[in-house]
């Protein structure tokens, strides 16, 4: 089997969607890279056992315990949205490529 060679606007449909499909992978590592800190922050001030931080606009406060658990429960659904762009952007991928291509203009104005 071989390569479609793209071109033309096609080309850049392809470079979107698998542009898309490494977003939707950046996404998906990011809880077990970056996000996987156990550090638990307000504000960017790192929090301990204890502390109590103030939500945006004196709505209320978040203890440590319960601005943790969020960071927990954040995790699992950033993976799964991360794995749903990858899907979305290898069905698209795939979709472009196997649409049978424009044919190439002969005649006069072809030159």
């Amino acid at each position: 089997m071989s390569t479609p060679v793209v071109r033309g606007p096609r080309r850049r449909a392809v470079v979107a969607h698998a542009v898309v499909v490494l977003v939707g992978l950046l996404v998906l590592l990011y809880p077990f890279t970056l996000g996987a800190s156990p550090d638990v922050t307000c504000r960017g001030t790192t929090m301990r056992p204890g502390d109590v931080c103030a939500k945006a606009g004196d709505v209320g406060t978040q203890s440590y315990e319960q601005r943790a658990a969020a960071v927990r429960g954040a995790r699992p659904v950033i993976a799964v949205g991360g794995l749903l762009l990858a899907g979305f952007g290898v069905v698209l991928l795939t979709g472009e490529l196997r649409r049978p291509g424009t044919p190439e203009p002969t005649g006069p104005a072809a030159v």
